[in-house]
């Protein structure tokens, strides 16, 4: 009498795993990854490549979609909705981390770094990851630390050539305290104004400069209410992409290794793709009508002491440390 019975339950188990299990495997997973720049500019070609390399690892059962331009807010929003649950990833910068995480700004310290590939060696190390660990409390990690390159001076008023020629200016700094610091050590008025109210700010002379990589100046048309541009290269900002923590960790294990991996290649990768645009794109500057000019980074550099002096003691010494004895192997 107990052999049909346990025939019938093999054979309703094994419907089941037919049924079931598949289903189980192919849930899909859809998510929204936001960014700051305009749709023409190299963050949104590497989030697109991004989530073309994901989908191919997950089958298409992990899609992400990107938007650009703070569709889907604005920076701060964005992070602190990654933190909370109520936006799955945003691609933004360390000075927007360091509003939480204070040892972010150790990265925008002026003259720290001499190029891109500095950085890159220092993040995709032990630093890298002992920054990114300091975001996990707050709920959201750091999947992958991208590139948006040196930044410049722009201005409408003069060539800065000197750190003499900043003195009275008004230049546009984004939300982090060291970079207040540091045009305040170089006699400018640092004013923080979202990125995305920038361009308003320089038309109406609510600002007379700013300072970001070409690739800003050219996608969100500065050149327009600029003059000059000063390849001063006096911070870098990187760009971790931040997910939120309770979203990764409820996916499949194959699916989070497909984006904590793909996230992690995409950093040197787009560091090249930065490197190989802004050869193009200063010629572009100098095209829409703005005057380049190549000064002299030791008056700049002297001129900013106080200010790297003033951050080992009030951020992370030994990160600091790290990071220099790091450049020097």
């Amino acid at each position: 009498m107990k052999k049909p019975f346990f025939k019938i339950l093999i054979f309703v188990l094994g419907l089941s795993v037919v049924f079931c299990g598949p289903a189980l495997a192919a849930k899909k997973y859809k998510i929204k990854l936001g960014h700051t720049a305009a749709p023409t500019h190299h963050y949104q070609d590497i989030c697109l490549e991004f989530a073309k390399i994901v989908a191919q690892k997950t089958d298409g059962n992990v899609e992400i979609s990107v938007f650009p331009a703070n569709q889907l807010g604005k920076q701060l929003e964005s992070v602190e909705g990654c933190m909370y649950g109520t936006h799955d990833m945003v691609l933004t910068s360390d000075t927007v981390l360091s509003n939480w995480v204070p040892d972010m700004g150790i990265l925008n310290l002026p003259f720290l770094f001499n190029d891109m590939w500095e950085v890159r060696k220092v993040l995709d190390g032990p630093v890298g990851d002992k920054l990114a660990k300091q975001m996990e409390p707050l709920g959201a990690v750091v999947i992958g630390w991208w590139d948006n390159g040196m930044r410049h001076i722009t201005n409408s008023k003069r060539p800065i050539k000197t750190p003499e020629d900043l003195d009275g200016l008004k230049i546009r700094v984004p939300e982090g305290e060291v970079f207040v610091d540091t045009f305040k050590a170089l006699n400018a008025g640092p004013t923080v104004i979202s990125f995305g109210e920038l361009y308003s700010a320089l038309q109406l002379g609510t600002v007379d400069g700013q300072e970001n990589p070409p690739a800003h100046i050219l996608t969100q048309k500065f050149y327009e209410v600029q003059k000059y541009v000063s390849r001063t290269g006096h911070i870098h900002l990187s760009s971790p992409l931040v997910m939120n923590k309770a979203l990764l960790d409820s996916m499949p294990t194959e699916y989070q290794k497909a984006i904590l991996d793909t996230a992690r290649e995409m950093g040197p990768i787009h560091t090249q793709m930065v490197e190989d645009l802004e050869k193009q794109q200063w010629i572009d500057v100098a095209k829409n009508g703005m005057e380049v000019i190549d000064v002299e980074k030791k008056p700049f550099q002297d001129k900013v002491q106080p200010v790297i002096e003033k951050y080992k003691k009030k951020l992370n010494a030994e990160i600091i440390t790290e990071i220099i004895d790091t450049l020097k192997k």
